[in-house]
């Protein structure tokens, strides 16, 4: 409750930000698409929170001004293309696996 009041209407996307970061914390877990893709969505996440809602995100304290936060939001941006290109590398290795096993490979 104090964190919905505190981030307004931007605590669902707050919220989703905390389990993704908390689940990539574990690289051992999951495919290597679903951790692409867990990736792509924290930095799309971050990008949504800096730009629209102004939020201040860790390891900063003080609120951004408007140059720190173009910077930070393009920063995420260009990390957000790199996630979307890991993506797309791990499907191919995926069905490369496939293919080369024969479809034994569960991956």
């Amino acid at each position: 409750p104090d964190e919905e009041h505190a981030f307004g209407p931007a605590a669902p996307l707050v919220a989703e930000w905390r389990k993704i970061k908390a689940e990539m914390g574990d690289r051992s877990a999951g495919s290597r698409v679903g951790r692409a893709m867990a990736a792509v969505r924290r930095w799309e996440l971050e990008a949504v929170m800096l730009r629209e809602f102004h939020l201040t995100l860790p390891p900063e304290t003080a609120p951004l001004d408007e140059l720190r936060r173009r910077d930070q939001v393009h920063w995420r941006e260009e990390a957000m293309a790199e996630a979307r290109r890991e993506v797309g590398r791990a499907k191919r290795a995926r069905l490369l696996k496939k293919a080369l096993t024969l479809g034994l490979w569960r991956g």
